[in-house]
């Protein structure tokens, strides 16, 4: 399936990606008394979810949404940024309080973590340059070198694959953010990436994304899609059951409906 033009892209986005998936920032307003303060954390540089304004402030759909979450608990939050894989482990070992790190529920990290009620939903795509060939994903790695994001459930669907057939190890490239993951392709370190397919869709709108298209049909199957989780630290079942309050509050009374359409064309619930 090709996807010659950003129109193309974003409808066929829509149709298959079975929607529907930073460093310390200034907190807000000190708490008057009484009020509760949460420390929330995103990831850090994940465009359309989170980025950095000019100013260095935090801007982006979870941060909006984060900001309303915590003004229907009546709280005060701090916003910080971190990779994907630090969310994890920041968020179970207790250091944040809410993590929107796009996650997705699986057992082990149901081992480690809570989980809210799902907020959206998330598949995954690959990428490559344009006019390359249809590829499954076992194709890709057997005949490309691969981006994949470290720790994400891309890169572990990857892994799975190399671990199966040693030859395949090099053709796994690694990375640390979304912004290497892209940059990969331009520099020619990788032929091909993969990633969530929002993301994959933003990148392709984006000026960097000039040449490149994606490849095959998304896919949610074996971990690469489902639905996507507010995380919150082991015992904090208290928060967790007012954050699902709060999320269900905010999709009645349409606030959720009116970020979402700041940030995409169509309803990722």
């Amino acid at each position: 399936m090709r996807f010659p033009t950003a129109y193309a892209v974003l409808t066929v986005a829509v149709l298959l990606a079975g929607l529907m998936l930073p460093q310390p920032v200034q907190a807000d307003a000190p708490p008057p008394t009484g009020r509760p303060v949460l420390r929330v954390v995103v990831i850090d540089h994940s465009p359309p979810f989170s980025d950095r304004d000019a100013g260095g402030g935090l801007v982006g759909f979870n941060v909006d949404f984060g900001r309303e979450l915590c003004r229907s608990l009546g709280a005060v939050c701090s916003f910080d940024a971190a990779p994907f894989k630090q969310i994890i482990d920041d968020v179970a070992a207790g250091r944040f309080d809410i993590g929107f790190g796009n996650v997705l529920r699986t057992p082990d990290r149901e081992q480690r973590l809570l989980f809210s009620i799902p907020y959206w939903r998330s598949s995954t795509s690959l990428v490559g340059h344009r006019g390359m060939p249809e590829l499954s994903l076992e194709e890709a790695i057997r005949s490309r070198r691969v981006a994949a994001i470290r720790g994400s459930r891309q890169h572990a669907a990857l892994v799975r694959l190399a671990d199966a057939d040693p030859k395949l190890q090099s053709n796994l490239i690694p990375v640390s953010t979304l912004d290497d993951l892209w940059e990969a392709m331009r520099s020619g370190q990788s032929d091909m990436a993969i990633g969530p397919t929002l993301n994959v869709v933003h990148f392709l709108l984006s000026d960097s994304g000039d040449g490149f298209e994606t490849i095959g049909t998304p896919m949610s199957e074996d971990g690469l899609g489902g639905t996507v989780h507010i995380v919150f630290p082991p015992g904090q079942h208290e928060l967790k059951a007012s954050v699902d309050r709060a999320l269900t509050a905010l999709r009645n009374d349409g606030t959720y409906q009116r970020i979402n359409r700041s940030y995409f064309p169509f309803d990722i619930y």
